[in-house]
């Protein structure tokens, strides 16, 4: 399934009604709160809706699922702490979710690499990017996995899903900018 199918099935599971049947684990998101900060859109519901129509429609079908699926583990996971909406986890625990959500679409070929971008789409929040700073041989290597690529795109329809004042946009921009030119490789 291409993304550009992926989006038109997507359309028709919420026009007939079957959206929540097939995919509960993304209507668990309508109502679960976000920092309003980074999150001004709403909801993580609202938050996913938005991050999918910013997938390019020939992206790989994986960055398409990815971010359908991103924020699945937030269900689980949101809590109020401190005077702060978090979600501490939620990336882990989507990914244990992923698999058999894939299976059950009949797609578990891509459930693997579902997971691991499910997995790893908050990496951005803790590496600190600036200009002119070199990556770390732990990033480096990160940069050098398969998924990489694909990893990046979820992030920026992450961030494209966002109305707040995230800097995970500018910060993949300029990490793909590095990765691409490997002037950070030194």
């Amino acid at each position: 399934m291409t993304t550009r199918e992926g989006k038109e099935t997507l359309a028709r599971w919420l026009a007939d009604g079957s959206f929540a049947e097939r995919l509960p684990e993304v209507v668990a998101l309508c109502g679960v709160p976000q920092p309003p900060d980074y999150h001004g859109e709403g909801d993580a519901y609202v938050h996913t809706m938005l991050a999918v129509e910013a997938v390019a429609d020939d992206a790989d079908p994986r960055v398409f699922w990815g971010t359908l699926l991103h924020d699945i583990g937030k269900a689980q996971t949101t809590d109020f702490v401190d005077g702060h909406w978090h979600a501490y986890g939620h990336e882990a625990a989507g990914a244990r979710l992923v698999p058999a959500i894939m299976t059950r679409l009949g797609l578990s070929e891509l459930a693997d690499d579902v997971t691991w971008l499910v997995r790893h789409h908050d990496f951005l929040l803790s590496w600190q990017l600036q200009p002119g700073i070199k990556l770390s041989a732990r990033q480096r290597r990160f940069t050098e996995h398969p998924l990489f690529p694909f990893l990046l795109q979820v992030s920026a329809a992450d961030a494209a899903g966002a109305r707040g004042r995230s800097r995970r946009g500018e910060d993949g921009r300029m990490l793909g900018e590095m990765v691409r030119s490997r002037s950070d490789l030194g």
